[in-house]
């Protein structure tokens, strides 16, 4: 067994830097961009106050692992919001990132998070050297790659030993959301669903044990794709000043949209 990480709570004040930057961020982004594939994406993220806490969440839950002079590969970046906020509390962490999208195309965010950014061309192969970074994270990311095995053991090869790998937003499958979505026959989502124990057999094979893991997101958002307005949005703030005590409470967070986990890359178990 493996000793957990100390780690320690990041006070609401910079969590509250964080959210800013990131809104606005957004918000220039949009500002400047009168069309192209994800303005309505990054429109998204702050359509409402709901919308841009879930990403703020998942940084608070993830943000006490990282230290000094790190080396981060953010995995899956697109417009790096992980990136992005990391960058607004850590000066003197190293950020690389990578995804399929073409470099420059999100540029306005690269830049701020002062990311080195690859643009991939394979479904699972990482163009950099074994045992490169300290920690790896990947939001929303693992249950879109083609070859899942696959691109576990690339982020196996690609962290250093002890290195950790940082996952949020893998959907769960006893989502409430998920599966009314797959009810009102409206989804056009997410193919690979995850429990908090068979998510854990993954990783384990895979070489990663086990730091903590739980649930983020027990409320909706509305945020993307319902047309609600005012009532809607009122609904999801108040879900979003639910969502941290709820996420807490057993069989209750059981339903919750997303799970987290913090894993540790090891040479054995």
């Amino acid at each position: 067994m493996h000793k957990p990480i100390d780690t320690e709570t990041i006070p609401s004040s910079e969590l509250q830097q964080v959210r800013a930057t990131y809104a606005k961020l957004c918000a220039d982004y949009i500002a400047h961009r009168t069309d192209g594939e994800y303005r309505d994406y990054v429109q998204s993220v702050i359509a409402n106050e709901a919308s841009l806490d879930r990403h703020v969440r998942a940084f608070e839950i993830y943000a006490p692992y990282i230290k000094r002079g790190m080396k981060v590969l953010d995995w899956g970046c697109r417009h790096a919001p992980d990136s992005c906020m990391l960058r607004t509390l850590y000066r003197d962490i190293q950020i690389y990132g990578c995804d399929i999208c073409e470099e420059g195309q999100f540029a306005e965010f690269h830049q701020y998070a002062g990311l080195s950014f690859a643009s991939l061309d394979h479904e699972f192969l990482l163009p950099y050297q074994d045992n490169q970074f300290d920690v790896v994270i990947g939001s929303g990311v693992l249950e879109h790659v083609a070859r899942e095995q696959k691109s576990l053991d690339e982020l196996w090869r690609v962290l250093k030993n002890d290195g950790l790998l940082i996952i949020t937003f893998l959907p769960n499958r006893l989502s409430v959301t998920e599966n009314a979505c797959r009810v009102m026959k409206k989804y056009t989502g997410h193919n690979r669903l995850y429990s908090l124990s068979d998510a854990k057999r993954v990783f384990l094979r895979s070489g990663f044990v086990l730091e903590e893991c739980g649930y983020h997101q027990v409320f909706p958002t509305f945020a993307k794709g319902i047309k609600g307005g005012v009532a809607l949005n009122a609904l999801a703030n108040i879900g979003m000043k639910l969502n941290r005590p709820f996420e807490r409470i057993p069989i209750v967070n059981a339903v919750s949209a997303n799970l987290f986990f913090i894993l540790r890359r090891v040479h054995e178990m």
